[in-house]
């Protein structure tokens, strides 16, 4: 009998390699691009429509625009309404999601291959023919002004759209690309229509695909019902971030009552495809990326305040944001933003050490492989490159440049973004109670909740 040595944890096996089917760039007579590559394993087919209809090109007075668009998109099209679309659906075995961001709108579905035709045809009228009836859009239009409302409700909620505020000032970042009650309240069936008709158009879309279908049968299908959708252009460019400057005070929404806090420290971090990406990205992983970060390891295992802190970078077009965030404890609000602080200032003042390094770059890169095994996540990361004009080997060099990232890279990355002079905190918490030990950071400004 075989004896197995239970002293010690098994050696990993082989890292896995990154294998990415061939893709093939076309493009339509309108201007539509069409990115597809042949994968037989499964009779299946994932699609992805990318069309430059994000919440970034429009006005902060404008946000939740985009989204409620994208929602209404699967209300009704071609004079087919919701519940018949929906029965549609079924009948051939295809799901369909619309999901809208600063950058871009993403309508995906998935299908077998057997009704790939069917599916397109879906896809094609939803895209090109939605029926934005004035009652329908009301309707959803009331379900999303409810549905803010309750958000608006929750302190976490209340934390993200102060501190974009805060942050971006009238940029369109300056906003959750939700929008809020009151300015969604205002948009009604004409400004859908007149916003649809400016950015759904085949200049700006893309249309992903992955599966079992020869590529060339693929072209034909589409162009055949896409090369009708007009011609031109939208124009979607993001205004340029402003450098923020934080000040010395602590920015306060008060919520009386509250048993815990909601703590942000925020800035303007940087664009996707920006020459210090891989720095910053092995920079978050160290910091609040993942569950052993510096961050969380303060304030969860060793001092026991949170369930969870984490940082991220939201890599857009343009430079969004940087944000830390964790909730405690009310009584313990003041020390744990002071611990915050102190764990950025550390990492623009400290090498990260050897194991570090080593934890960071293998969160990055080890499952990547797991990233890429079904063909709608392959069409969903083929999206990221198409969506910030990043190169074909984006994806097949990602670890290689990961690996690449020294301490010291880190810690010059740290010292650009993590600056306290560019930084802004906010709480969202009970002011009677956090406000006075919060003036250790100087003054308080009481914020009114939007």
């Amino acid at each position: 009998m075989r004896v197995i040595d239970r002293t010690s944890p098994p050696r990993p096996g082989p890292t896995r390699s990154l294998a990415l089917p061939r893709f093939e760039r076309l493009r339509l007579d309108n201007g539509m691009k069409v990115v597809a590559a042949r994968r037989q394993a499964l009779p299946e087919v994932s699609l992805r429509l990318v069309v430059e209809a994000g919440a970034g090109a429009l006005p902060v007075d404008r946000a939740g625009l985009a989204s409620l668009t994208a929602r209404l998109l699967t209300e009704g099209a071609a004079g087919v309404g919701a519940a018949e679309m929906a029965t549609r659906l079924d009948r051939i075995g295809a799901s369909f999601t619309v999901s809208s961001g600063y950058d871009v709108t993403v309508l995906s579905m998935h299908t077998l291959s057997g009704t790939l035709e069917e599916a397109l045809d879906f896809l094609a009228s939803a895209v090109q023919s939605p029926d934005f009836l004035d009652g329908e859009v009301e309707r959803v239009r009331q379900e999303r002004v409810d549905e803010i409302r309750r958000k608006e409700d929750e302190p976490a909620h209340r934390a993200a759209q102060g501190l974009l505020e805060a942050v971006y000032g009238d940029h369109p970042f300056g906003a959750l690309t939700i929008g809020t009650s009151e300015r969604v309240a205002e948009l009604d069936a004409h400004t859908i229509r007149s916003f649809h008709a400016s950015t759904y158009l085949p200049g700006g879309a893309a249309l992903v695909a992955c599966g079992h279908v020869e590529q060339d049968r693929l072209l034909e299908l589409v162009d055949s019902r896409f090369s009708g959708w007009g011609r031109g252009a939208p124009d979607s460019a993001i205004p340029a971030t402003v450098e923020s400057s934080g000040a010395e005070e602590v920015l306060l929404i008060d919520r009386p009552g509250s048993q815990q806090s909601e703590l942000r420290i925020g800035g303007i971090g940087i664009a996707r495809g920006a020459t210090d990406e891989f720095d910053v990205r092995v920079l978050n992983a160290i910091l609040g990326g993942v569950f052993n970060s510096r961050l969380n390891m303060k304030l969860r295992e060793e001092k026991g305040w949170t369930y969870g802190a984490r940082t991220t970078f939201a890599m857009r077009r343009a430079a969004g944001p940087f944000v830390a965030r964790t909730a405690v404890e009310t009584a313990v609000t003041a020390d744990a933003l002071a611990e915050m602080f102190r764990e950025l200032k550390r990492m623009s003042e400290e090498l990260p050490t050897q194991e570090e390094m080593r934890l960071a770059i293998n969160a990055l890169t080890l499952s990547l492989p797991r990233k890429f095994e079904t063909v709608s996540q392959v069409t969903s990361k083929v999206v990221e490159t198409v969506t910030y004009g990043l190169p074909d080997d984006y994806w097949p060099t990602f670890s290689d440049r990961v690996c690449a990232v020294d301490p010291e890279a880190v810690v010059q990355a740290s010292r650009r973004y993590l600056d306290r002079a560019r930084l802004t905190a906010l709480v969202v918490g009970d002011a009677a109670v956090v406000a006075q030990p919060l003036e250790r950071y100087g003054a308080v400004q009481l914020k009114a909740a939007t």
